[in-house]
């Protein structure tokens, strides 16, 4: 550059310095550095792939990744599922038989009773399909819960699936932290009430 500088009339060897000095300067003529914004943690969320579980002639895909325990209790099955890249949050999944078609009204009240206490009155959003096996399902989304932001509900007239994803995290938890793990989850769930089925 000096050797250069040399060889160039006075005004263009000035320009290129000025030039050089603005390139260099960081505007402000402070040497204070500037902080990163915040970010929230990356969380790994599973790949798209899903594996066909039975309960009681009941076919239930849940997402491959997750590990998956059943258990008998109170005339119904017990289902629970987590997530190993998701600590602190679990799925909670409840199989019942209706007896009668009153006993079938009787727990969904009681069912959708419950899914408004979680909720709390808080902002809740409501998708509601029919599975390719004839089960009406609806998945309720509530973003700034921090307990229950996922919750179902599904029938075929002769058996009722409800579930809720929880969360175990302080209560200074910002719900943005969570949402991959929220749209992680409601995407597997939407493929779950979408393919839902009895044998």
């Amino acid at each position: 550059m000096t050797a250069l500088l040399r060889f160039m009339p006075p005004a263009v060897t000035a320009c290129v310095v000025l030039a050089a000095a603005v390139a260099c300067s960081n505007g402000d003529n402070s040497n204070s550095a500037v902080p990163k914004p915040d970010a929230w943690p990356r969380i790994e969320t599973p790949a798209e792939d899903y594996t066909v579980h039975e309960f009681n002639s009941v076919s239930i895909p849940l997402n491959s990744a997750a590990t998956v325990t059943s258990r008998e209790k109170d005339g119904g099955v017990w289902i629970d599922i987590s997530y190993p890249t998701f600590h602190n949050t679990r799925l909670y999944l409840t199989l019942l038989p209706a007896a009668s078609s009153e006993n079938l009204a009787k727990i969904l009240d009681n069912r959708r009773e419950r899914m408004e206490l979680n909720s709390g009155g808080a902002m809740t959003e409501l998708t509601e399909l029919t599975s390719d096996g004839g089960w009406q399902c609806l998945l309720a989304m509530t973003r700034s819960s921090l307990t229950t932001p996922l919750q179902i509900l599904a029938h075929d007239g002769k058996n009722v699936i409800s579930g809720t994803l929880y969360f175990n995290f302080p209560p200074a938890t910002s719900p943005d932290s969570v949402s991959p793990i929220v749209d992680a989850v409601n995407r597997d769930l939407i493929h779950t009430l979408k393919h839902i089925r009895t044998q």
